[in-house]
């Protein structure tokens, strides 16, 4: 008993979150209509805009130069050409959008709790991280002082592997085209390879879904794809100076749509932003174990009133029915693994084979004759009725369960009207679209011609009161023997010119967080970078006593190494500012050691010294070194000593 209750209160959390959703919905349902609702449309939005980045991510890249050398003339040439600079602020401002639509549809899916099918929530998740890295790697084929950023503070992350080697912060501050040109190479394959890998992941992703919306509808295309081209036009792309200009990037801007994660490298050590890292996609990957999803009992079919019509494995959202040979007859078979109990096939089934345990039959014969006749979704909020009226009221698990031959019987015997209480956009995605179509005889099993469909009203979820229900009980029935049309109250009337203008105010909204400053670097500071690859004297040595002669080392082989202490202090008055021991690699401490260190120094002039742990004779200085603001002063160490880098 107290695991049924569990259940029904989880559902009750779940119902009421799509509810909240519906609400918010309403007023940009005023604007667009139910139908063309962006906010019904959140990933298949996303999927539109992923589709627009790729197009035209395909065209820009005729004119573009693979070279870090070339690779920012190339770009900024294409933006002096005013087409080819429009498709450049096109595929920029619709790659940040479709993080934007990501993030809606994960909170939408949040809100209503629809993520019991994890192959569906991970591959969402697992896609959007992908599109991150997409959107990075496409940063740095700019090869701007952001694209030197996004280097530095990527191989700053990769510092805290053991095999990654941190001097390539440095390398890219210092524009080493001959150490970071590798990595521009890899994030141009990434960028495309990515992309493939992202089609995949959405077809993966709606797999199981019947008849998935992968895009929106026509009209809503036309309105974003226009909004997106105006903002293109009004606020075009620019570079920033390019990665050449100064080794420190101070003027860059700053993507949050792409680099929120970056932000954290500013927040917190690299060791720090691992555990984030690491910590925010597990919890993500587990919340449907954390927050416990549970549906329905699936439906029941009974064989034996099966006619094997087929309408309920068509009409199932979920693909949960199969038409299989069960004892040498075609029936409707039911996998309960993927039924959710949403009762849509209730409404198909013609034959009454089909029930829902936590849904009793109806009773359509009753004693006396109601006014109203009401059908109301289990997620349409408790309802007022006005007291003056007769009405009978049935709860069913959803809209799409309403089975027109049960209203035909109603009419006949029960009720003189019949109202559809439903969500504006289905939980279950088909059911309201489906209930609408059998009682406009556009979808079977169909609402007689016999019957006056004028008797019918669907309110939804924002649209019902008593007051409506009352003045619908009240209005004259049809005198002719013309059949009538459903009556639906909802927001049908579109607007296309508003719509179109208010998408391009929301994206235009969105453009200064593409474009944000944020400073990793003060160019009022004096920065000193000291970044190379050093190997110490060997503190250990072993020789080889096993195997063959001639494979065995003709010199001993250094089995530990010294650590080094780097010390820097003030020129003018020997106060030590900085010291740090840097150990060397391997398990066994036999490998060279990186050297990188990144520092604030209010002095003038530092003396820089580099001494062996175990061989303090061995000594290396750098005196009366000259800091300036700006671009900073980088230490290498270059043919076996200590010196500024030019």
């Amino acid at each position: 008993m107290d695991k049924q209750t569990d259940t029904l209160n989880i559902i009750k959390e779940r119902v009421r979150g799509h509810q909240l959703f519906q609400k918010i919905s309403s007023l940009p349902g005023k604007l667009f209509s139910t139908g063309l609702n962006p906010l019904y449309y959140l990933g298949s939005i996303a999927a539109l805009f992923f589709i627009v980045a790729c197009i035209s991510g395909v065209y820009i890249f005729i004119f573009y130069d693979i070279s870090p050398r070339h690779a920012w003339n190339s770009v900024e040439a294409m933006s002096a050409n005013i087409f080819n600079g429009w498709m450049r602020s096109i595929h920029r401002y619709s790659s940040d959008l479709l993080v934007v639509f990501i993030l809606l549809h994960l909170l939408h899916t949040l809100i209503t709790a629809k993520f019991k099918r994890l192959v569906s929530w991970i591959s969402g998740i697992i896609s959007f991280l992908i599109v991150i890295l997409i959107g990075v790697t496409g940063y740095m084929l700019v090869w701007d002082q952001k694209a030197k950023l996004t280097g530095y503070l990527t191989a700053r992350l990769f510092s805290g592997l053991p095999i990654f080697d941190p001097s390539i912060a440095g390398a890219f501050l210092l524009n080493d085209l001959n150490t970071v040109g590798g990595f521009f190479k890899v994030a141009l394959f990434g960028h495309i390879a990515l992309s493939l890998v992202t089609a995949i992941i959405i077809w993966i992703h709606v797999l199981r879904i019947s008849k998935p919306r992968i895009f929106p509808p026509k009209r809503l295309i036309i309105y974003a794809v226009i909004a997106l081209g105006i903002v293109s036009l009004l606020f075009p792309v620019k570079s920033d100076p390019p990665a050449q200009a100064s080794n420190l990037p101070t003027q860059t801007t700053f993507d949050w749509y792409y680099y929120f994660g970056y932000y954290l490298m500013k927040l917190f050590s690299v060791k720090q932003n691992w555990i984030i890292l690491i910590g925010s996609g597990l919890t993500l990957c587990v919340i449907p174990y954390i927050i416990k999803r549970k549906n329905r009992p699936p439906v029941h079919i009974d064989l034996d009133k099966c006619d094997a019509c087929n309408l309920c494995s068509y009409d199932c959202p979920y693909e949960a029915i199969d038409m299989l040979i069960k004892d040498g007859e075609r029936k409707a078979i039911l996998s309960p693994d993927k039924c959710v109990g949403c009762g849509i096939c209730i409404g198909s089934c013609a034959e009454h084979a089909i029930s829902h345990p936590q849904f009793p039959l109806l009773a359509l014969y009753p004693k006396e004759k109601a006014d109203v006749t009401l059908f109301s979704c289990s997620y349409f909020p408790e309802p007022e009725l006005p007291g003056e009226l007769n009405i009978a009221r049935y709860k069913v698990p959803c809209i799409g369960s309403v089975m027109p031959k049960d209203v035909q019987r109603i009419l006949e015997n029960n009720s003189h009207k019949v109202a559809l209480l439903s969500c504006e956009d289905c939980y279950y995605r088909l059911g309201k679209t489906w209930a609408i179509n059998r009682f406009m005889r556009k979808r079977a099993p169909s609402f007689s011609k016999k019957y006056d469909a004028s008797k019918l009203k669907l309110f939804t979820l924002t649209q019902y009161s008593k007051e409506k229900l009352l003045a619908f009980s009240r209005e004259q029935v049809r005198d002719d023997k013309k059949p009538g049309r459903l009556a639906i109250a909802d927001h049908e009337r579109p607007r296309p010119i508003l719509s179109t203008l208010i998408l391009t105010l929301l994206f235009a909204l969105m453009v200064p967080l593409s474009s944000a400053v944020v400073r990793f670097f003060d160019p009022a500071e004096k920065t000193l970078i000291v970044n190379f690859k050093y190997i110490s004297t060997p503190q250990e040595y072993e020789q080889g006593s096993s195997g063959a002669k001639h494979m065995q080392a003709l010199s001993p082989v250094a089995k530990k190494r010294s650590p080094v202490m780097l010390r820097i202090f003030s020129s003018q008055d020997r106060s030590l500012l900085y010291e740090h021991e840097y150990t060397p690699r391997g398990v066994r401490q036999d490998i060279a050691l990186f050297i990188y260190t990144q520092l604030s120094i209010k002095e003038d002039q530092v003396d820089i010294e580099l001494t062996e742990t175990a061989f303090p004779e061995k000594q290396f200085r750098l005196n009366k070194v000259g800091l300036k603001k700006g671009d900073g002063t980088f230490i290498v160490f270059k043919d076996g000593r200590l010196t500024v880098a030019e």
